[in-house]
């Protein structure tokens, strides 16, 4: 394809292989001058290591526990519909995926009810029937590694509100999880804080306003999140108090012109549109006498 686009031979190279070994060779060799990197938190702090030593350009989207903010004057259904929706995206294998439901203690009931009812239309299944709208997760490991979070929720007493850690039912093959529902979750329990990138929502209740914020940034990372009121206005007054790269306002869609990437622990550097173009390029001045 790169090819047949008219490429010039040399522009684009493929190199396959696994992380610690080719990962590690890129990284670490003095002719590559940048690394941008997808992946988790924890591959991104060993390439930022590995590519110190050659004081190369990094940049990093790495890891996400979005928190998906429904005000008190949100139209509820819709909210908490679009943040199901957004936590389920890709069997929950996404890194903006809004993992954290936070609503008002006085709506917690109607939410659990919403969000429960909403999790019924993920049924997991084959993912070349079209009606399918929940696949598998990509590995062993990692359908190990959700169940596990699963079972740490439930340890910790959060209320299990849909799913859970089994097989779903007429699936014993594949690597399927239930799409799993959590209610009353301590915001700083495990899975109030980890990310577990599978079909697994957290709903959070706040006091206020500053509550909702505060437990919204309280976590390590910083890409992504969701704010939801009646009033546009003070829904950007929210999300510009959030420190995540991204918001999305009332289900706002993916805009690829505008800049992506994470704050803290979610890595540095954007994607998308010209600043995704700018992380690959030197300034250079020449300066005349005149």
């Amino acid at each position: 394809m790169i090819h047949e686009a008219g490429l010039p031979a040399g522009v684009f190279n493929l190199v396959t292989g696994l992380g610690p070994v080719v990962g590690e060779a890129l990284v670490r060799h003095p002719q590559v001058d940048a690394i941008s990197f997808t992946g988790s938190t924890r591959a991104g702090k060993r390439i930022s290591e590995v590519a110190a030593q050659t004081v190369k350009r990094v940049t990093l989207e790495l890891g996400g526990k979005s928190a998906s903010v429904i005000l008190d004057d949100a139209d509820l259904a819709t909210a908490v519909k679009g943040t199901v929706g957004n936590c389920y995206l890709n069997s929950g294998q996404t890194c903006t995926a809004f993992t954290r439901m936070l609503v008002p203690e006085a709506k917690y009931e109607e939410a659990k009810a919403l969000a429960a009812e909403a999790a019924k239309a993920y049924a997991p299944g084959d993912p070349m029937s079209e009606s399918t709208r929940l696949g598998p997760l990509t590995s062993a490991a990692q359908l190990e590694r959700v169940r596990g979070y699963i079972k740490k929720g439930i340890e910790e007493g959060a209320e299990l509100v849909a799913g859970g850690p089994d097989a779903p039912e007429g699936l014993s093959g594949g690597y399927y999880v239930k799409p799993t529902v959590f209610g009353k979750v301590n915001p700083r329990s495990t899975i109030g804080q980890e990310e577990i990138f599978g079909p697994v929502l957290s709903i959070i209740t706040y006091k206020d306003e500053e509550d909702a914020i505060r437990i919204a940034n309280d976590t390590i990372y910083g890409l992504a999140g969701g704010v939801w009121s009646a009033d546009t206005g003070r829904a950007q007054k929210v999300a510009r108090r959030l420190r995540a790269g991204q918001i999305d306002i009332n289900g706002g869609p993916f805009n690829m012109n505008a800049p992506f990437g994470g704050f803290k622990q979610s890595g540095h550097g954007r994607e998308a549109g010209v600043y995704g173009l700018e992380e690959f390029l030197e300034y250079k001045s020449l300066q005349l006498k005149a």
